[in-house]
């Protein structure tokens, strides 16, 4: 038996890794993780559309001799199996060189420590030339003439992550200027909400200040915490290999409660997707945020509930997180538990909705409309618990249902009350039943087959929509479909 050594073809394996899913701001992220690993307290974000286009991120942290420089630069610098210290959010040794080269064709990183700048750059075209894993390194006169060396040299310690030849920002150079300020607005935001632990926390070890090009970026807190409506439940701790994993729900405030600040923050902040759900945050760092992992159906009435779950940086594995430290995955072993927290924190937003008004309608029927009492004060809500609705909702996509609910509270907003009124006190005749019985069967038929399960189970969906006020009008309806499952 023989061994071969088989080395990757550098110009073929790097130009391929540039796909690996980095958009511009999960770039900068994981830049920035490095500097925060590296206690910085302060990191900027320089940037200019110019003749020659850059982005520089540039910290003040503890910096790296040329031989940590070289090994930094290396293509999986470290192993996801390594042991880490507790502020690591490193992953797999790959971030720095990738999250760089997903967004440009050069990078350069130039090091202070010791009061010596060591600098060393990976350049695509080159590497092309020499067909070779050439890494470019300088010279300590070569230094001097690199962007931001000055910068660097005023500080004790840091480092300079250089990106140029921006090639990935927009495919047509007419519009590179448009898109460049785009994808730096919105990065902007997109870190303001992943590192606002970091950025709010002034008394936390490893808080640091973010800015771009120098102004300062202020922190977006999903919970509202210094909302006095806002509510915090009771943290509960679960275990994977007996490593603690913190879950904490927030009940955030009905939007009556929010000042005319925090929602306008919120109409700002609107495309970061700050919505109900799971926020998870790997050493304080956001990673995954706005959904329920299937582990519940989005709703309107649960839109008040946000749970925070906190995960160390040594259970990478079990959550499947990408080097890209974007998504995660819910590990099996802990779904149920985590569903139980997350239905009682769900009871805790519906109750905050729901003691708007109370149903007070007491005979045996379900109804498509709901009298409500809400402060001694009438309104008419389509009632969501309807098998029909259940059915409608069950075939939709979060988007969807969002707009289905948006488009039935126009309707109850817009219920005619005063017409209503005025046309019943002059006595004026109105149609009890406006629809003709194909249509109601229809109705019916489509209802009970988006239902499904066994003929038992459709007997049953039956005996509910016979109590529906509305199917109440056309027993005939309710006989043909009785005669359909007896057959069946």
């Amino acid at each position: 038996m023989k061994d071969i050594i088989l080395t990757p073809y550098a110009p073929y394996l790097v130009e391929s890794t540039r796909s690996i899913g980095y958009s511009f701001e999960t770039a900068l992220a994981d830049i920035i993780d490095n500097s925060i690993s590296n206690y910085a307290t302060r990191i900027d974000v320089k940037f200019n559309t110019g003749e020659e286009p850059y982005v520089a991120i540039i910290d003040d942290g503890t910096g790296m001799t040329k031989g940590q420089l070289e090994q930094a630069m290396r293509y999986g610098s470290s192993s996801s199996l390594d042991s880490r210290e507790e502020i690591d959010l490193g992953r797999f040794g790959l971030g720095l060189k990738m999250a760089s080269m997903s967004q440009c064709r050069k990078l350069t990183v130039l090091s202070k420590q010791r009061e010596k700048i060591s600098a060393a750059s990976w350049d695509l075209d080159h590497i092309n030339r020499t067909k070779e894993w050439s890494l470019i390194t300088y010279s300590s006169d070569d230094v001097k003439h690199l962007k931001f060396y000055d910068d660097l040299n005023k500080q004790t310690s840091g480092t300079v992550v250089l990106w140029e030849v921006l090639d990935r920002i927009s495919e047509s150079p007419l519009d590179f200027d448009d898109e460049f300020n785009q994808k730096i607005d919105y990065a902007n935001k997109h870190l303001g909400l992943v590192f606002h632990r970091y950025l709010e926390n002034k008394l936390m070890k490893n808080h640091f200040d973010l800015f771009f090009n120098n102004l300062k970026v202020e922190p977006i807190d999903p919970f509202m915490k210094d909302n006095k409506a806002t509510q915090p439940l009771e943290e509960e701790i679960l275990h994977i290999d007996r490593i603690a994993i913190k879950v904490k729900p927030f009940i955030i405030p009905y939007v009556s409660k929010l000042s005319a600040k925090e929602r306008q923050i919120q109409d700002k902040y609107k495309d970061l997707n700050i919505n109900q759900g799971l926020y998870i945050y790997r050493n304080m760092r956001l990673i995954v945020w706005g959904k329920w992992f299937y582990l519940l159906r989005d709703s309107e009435l649960q839109r008040l509930s946000r749970i925070q779950i906190d995960l160390p940086n040594n259970i990478d594995d079990y959550w499947t997180i990408d080097v890209k430290k974007s998504s995660a995955q819910i590990p099996s072993s802990l779904k149920a538990r985590l569903k139980q927290i997350i239905v009682r924190s769900v009871g805790k937003s519906e109750h905050v909705y729901k003691y708007r008004g109370r149903k007070i309608s007491n005979d045996n029927y379900e109804h498509v409309w709901n009298k409500v009492s809400n402060r001694d004060k009438i309104q008419y809500m389509v009632n969501r618990e309807l098998p029909i609705y259940k059915a409608l909702e069950d075939s939709l996509d979060e988007d969807q249902e969002r707009l289905l609910n948006a488009f039935l509270k126009s309707i109850e907003d817009s219920f005619p009350y005063a017409s209503v009124y005025y046309d019943l006190a002059k006595d004026e005749q109105y149609e009890e039943k406006t629809m003709e019985i194909d249509e109601v069967y229809q109705l019916a038929k489509i209802t009970l087959d988006k239902l499904k399960g066994n003929v038992d189970g459709q007997r049953a969906a039956l005996k509910t929509l016979k109590n529906i006020d509305m199917f109440h009008k056309y027993p005939e309806v309710i006989t043909m479909l009785e005669g359909e499952l007896e057959i069946g």
